[in-house]
């Protein structure tokens, strides 16, 4: 006889779920045939550096922001999420199609410029358009397989942006997270922890900034009015565009300051986890 809770034992079949998922990336189809892939998975305390480089990032970019509290609030919950590292090398092409997607003429010119100034991923470009189309295909196949699983998912950027940072999968410099579980419904879309840290207004005013055009009037005749309150015409607002010395300030800081500080902190024991499995 055997008993089993199923909130108990959810982890243990999601990171199962996962390793399903990570095969599904390595057999996604590919239009070169010469991509490197790789993936990890990752859970429990290898979450908190991630989740603490996404900290101060959120606080520039307000879709991080709503990942990241996403992530955080079920960490600290106990309901850890999975994280699948979908990581490609794309910086480099083999080809030689000379398509000149990258914006460069030859193969050859995109692999000196890119040897010049490390191309490839969030941190950098260009990349090989081609060998992208294969990432995209594998991180579509691993979306896909968590679906049929029946597992909560949502792929996310800002979760890359952290992994590169970070220096998760060293030999491949493009990565993107495949965030999994708790086993609850809509975990990303509805981002239920993300809406009770924020206020109705702030919520509302997150829509507008981030998503404008949802909020635009009829924009013919040149400067459009947003639609951001119920008398949206008494009087009308306007959004106007221009530089922003305090966000390219805030951009600065968050780049070479907070996130290098955190990258340091956790850099020794994220770059011994491959070096041991190199040994």
């Amino acid at each position: 006889m055997g008993h089993l809770i199923g909130k108990e034992y959810y982890l243990d079949h999601v990171i199962e779920v996962a390793k399903s998922i990570v095969l599904a990336i390595h057999k996604a189809p590919q239009i070169t045939g010469k991509t490197k892939i790789e993936a990890e998975i990752i859970w429990g305390e290898d979450l908190e550096p991630i989740i603490e480089v996404m900290g101060p990032v959120a606080k520039v970019m307000r879709y991080i922001q709503w990942d990241y509290e996403t992530i955080k609030k079920c960490y600290e919950k106990g309901e850890s999420p999975v994280i699948i590292n979908i990581g490609a090398k794309v910086s480099k092409s083999n080809l030689n199609w000379n398509c000149g997607a990258c914006g460069h003429d030859t193969c050859k010119e995109f692999n000196a410029y890119s040897k010049e100034y490390k191309g490839g991923g969030q941190m950098g470009g260009p990349s090989c358009n081609w060998k992208v189309l294969d990432w995209a295909m594998a991180c579509d196949w691993a979306c896909a397989s968590a679906w049929q699983y029946r597992v909560d998912n949502r792929i996310m950027g800002s979760v890359g942006f952290a992994l590169h940072a970070l220096g998760f999968l060293p030999d491949m410099d493009a990565n993107i997270g495949l965030v999994l579980g708790p086993p609850r419904d809509m975990v990303y879309y509805n981002r239920e922890e993300m809406h009770k840290s924020m206020s109705y207004e702030m919520d509302k005013q997150d829509m507008v900034n981030c998503v404008p055009t949802m909020f635009t009037a009829f924009p013919g005749g040149g400067t459009p009015m947003y639609k951001t309150k119920d008398d949206w015409w008494a009087p009308p607002e306007f959004m106007g565009i221009g530089y922003s010395e305090e966000a390219m300030e805030m951009y600065q800081q968050l780049l070479f300051e907070e996130v290098p500080e955190i990258v340091v902190k956790h850099a020794d024991k994220i770059e011994a986890r491959y070096k041991d499995k190199k040994k």
